[in-house]
């Protein structure tokens, strides 16, 4: 486990994760008692070199306590059954994501946004931040401004909206809202580094979606059109093998002007309103 910022430290594990991201960051809270952020590998391997980090702490006097889910996500949550029976610990999560991940584990508490978590002489605020799934929740430590922010954004690729799920009308809301964070100072997110400059990087994905919005407006104003065939309008700069993930992006971005009264769709064509 690494250090990273304020009481959060990190131990990337590999994981069935969206390229380019081959690892999902599975985040450790806490001084003294700790709680686990997405215990997230499927893989033996990795499930055992987490193991191995946590005894090495236990060993020190440091002590799991909790168990915690940022979202449903298989690349977020499939080592949280092992450990959470290895450890004889509780699970927590939002509860849209506790129905989510129903038969797969329990979760013991359930998490909304004001949720105040301790563990030991660290605090942290749950803020819930949809969008991206629909029970996400992020973990803010305002004692050092850190930012554990599951996929809200990634330092290493970018974050999919894929309807049903995802909504990219409260996908945008939720960023907005943290861009407003008092005392953001770095984010920690699911993928990649950490983000020393969040506001950058907050400003920029609103920017992103923003943008691609509006070459989803301007393909429609060239005529009804079916999902297939806008892609490759909204979306120039990627390669024919992205178009299906980037066809669930669109599909988001659809349905919000759909829900704005800005675009209309029949029988699999969308054109403007």
């Amino acid at each position: 486990m690494e250090p990273c910022a304020g009481s959060v430290r990190c131990l990337p594990l590999r994981t069935p994760t969206l390229p380019p991201a081959t690892h999902t960051n599975t985040y450790l809270l806490g001084e003294g008692e700790l709680a686990v952020v997405d215990a997230a590998s499927p893989y033996l391997e990795e499930q055992a070199a987490l193991d191995r980090c946590l005894d090495a702490l236990a060993a020190r006097g440091e002590r799991v306590v909790e168990l915690l889910l940022t979202h449903h996500h298989i690349d977020h949550v499939s080592g949280t059954a092992h450990l959470a029976k290895r450890l004889g610990v509780p699970v927590a999560a939002h509860p849209l994501t506790a129905q989510l991940v129903r038969g797969r584990m329990a979760v013991s508490r359930e998490l909304d946004e004001g949720s105040v978590l301790r563990y030991g002489k660290a605090e942290f605020h749950a803020l819930f931040t949809p969008g991206h799934a629909p029970g996400h929740l992020v973990f803010f430590e305002p004692r050092s401004g850190a930012l554990v922010a599951g996929d809200m954004v990634a330092s290493v690729g970018t974050i999919i909206i894929d309807p049903p799920e995802g909504n990219m009308r409260r996908y945008l809301e939720s960023l907005e809202r943290l861009r407003a964070l008092d005392g953001l100072r770095c984010i920690l997110p699911a993928h990649g580094p950490p983000v020393e400059q969040p506001q950058q990087l907050l400003a920029f994905y609103l920017a992103h979606r923003l943008e691609r919005e509006a070459r989803v407006v301007a393909a429609l104003v060239q005529g009804a059109a079916t999902l297939e065939k806008l892609v490759p309008l909204a979306y120039p700069e990627v390669a024919l093998s992205v178009y299906p993930l980037a066809a669930r992006s669109l599909l988001a971005h659809l349905i919000k002007l759909r829900d704005e009264g800005r675009a209309v769709e029949n029988n699999g064509f969308w054109q403007s309103a």
